[in-house]
């Protein structure tokens, strides 16, 4: 009986916390003042993501709470829809017709969206960019291979000594005006880049004994060693664990950065180049990132799972199987891969 009473007040909890929770996003969905609906220009800039147009609306007393408003643009799936432009809206609009202002887009109406994913090298990201935008690859290329450039304009670059710009090129989708150029573009990334280095990177450094570059060299292995979300930060302790052992990271994705083409299953020839990114040969992490990884990966790297696993085996369907001992993953490795 006891049992059944403590089950129904878990319940009851559980229900009375999602009521709370739906009521505090619905009080903060509406109107800051339904009776004033005199004009307020604001001006969202190219490049602008969920949170910085959130907090531009927050600014100008446009809405009533910023986590609610972006909670609200994810789960509508108006996220990346949002457009840059000039905007003349009022204090009588809720989230919904804020939202739908925004999608439609503003008075200059001269913006487009641009994605990039996670994973990219400089290579394919100048790629993608060039094809998206129309504007030149070479140009894009000479750009990432030259961060000097940028130096002085964002925090992030002030902390390293790197020779290109991949690993942080931010994945995300963005708004940019028609007419901007590859340095316009290639400025809106790193922008990305630099607010999440701020805000999230560089106050979770003191936890690890990596360093800011270490941190994202890894992060872009896991990004392509892990194809679920839900698995990177093991995939992240994986390989945290064999550097603290001196042990090679056997990374399959840096064999085949080396070789300049992916393959799903590697050969004993293919991991015999002779290479500084051939984790199965050279020690520790390799010279730079091979690629620009996801907040994700970033993130499940500086806060990693608590598990000893020092293996992984892919299971054929995204997961992988995690194991503590060769012997283990030997077995694993017979099974999935039959």
């Amino acid at each position: 009986m006891k049992k059944i009473i403590a089950l129904l007040a878990v319940v009851l909890v559980a229900v009375a916390s999602y009521l709370y929770l739906n009521n505090y996003i619905e009080e903060n969905l509406k109107a800051v003042d339904i009776n004033d609906d005199s004009k307020i220009v604001v001006e969202i800039p190219a490049g602008s993501t969920t949170s910085d147009i959130a907090e531009i609306l927050y600014e100008n007393d446009l809405i009533l709470n910023t986590r609610a408003f972006k909670y609200y643009a994810g789960k509508t799936n108006s996220d990346s829809l949002l457009k840059a432009g000039t905007y003349v809206l009022s204090k009588n609009m809720d989230a919904d017709e804020i939202l739908n202002a925004l999608i439609k887009g503003g008075t200059s109406g001269n913006t487009f969206n641009i994605t990039v994913i996670e994973g990219l090298t400089n290579e394919e990201a100048a790629l993608s960019l060039s094809q998206q935008t129309g504007l030149n690859y070479e140009k894009f290329i000479e750009l990432m291979d030259n961060p000097e450039i940028f130096k002085n304009d964002f925090e992030f670059l002030k902390d390293v000594s790197i020779s290109n710009l991949q690993g942080y090129l931010m994945p995300d989708t963005y708004n940019i005006y028609v007419n901007s150029s590859e340095e316009d573009i290639i400025r809106v990334l790193l922008r990305q880049f630099d607010e999440f280095y701020i805000n999230e990177i560089k106050p979770k450094l003191d936890n690890t004994d990596l360093s800011f570059e270490e941190v994202i060299n890894l992060a872009s292995i896991v990004e392509k060693e892990a194809l679920l979300d839900e698995e990177r930060d093991k995939v992240a302790k994986v390989f945290l664990n064999r550097l603290e052992i001196n042990m090679k990271l056997q990374s399959c994705a840096t064999v085949n950065y080396a070789h300049g083409e992916w393959k799903e299953r590697l050969t004993y020839e293919d991991i015999e180049i002779d290479s500084p990114y051939n984790t199965y040969i050279v020690e520790g992490l390799p010279p730079t990132p091979i690629n620009s990884p996801g907040k994700v990966s970033i993130l499940s790297v500086l806060e990693p799972a608590d598990v000893d696993y020092l293996f992984f085996v892919a299971k054929g369907d995204g997961s992988h199987y995690f194991s503590n001992t060769y012997d283990e993953h030997i077995e694993a490795a017979e099974e999935y891969l039959r």
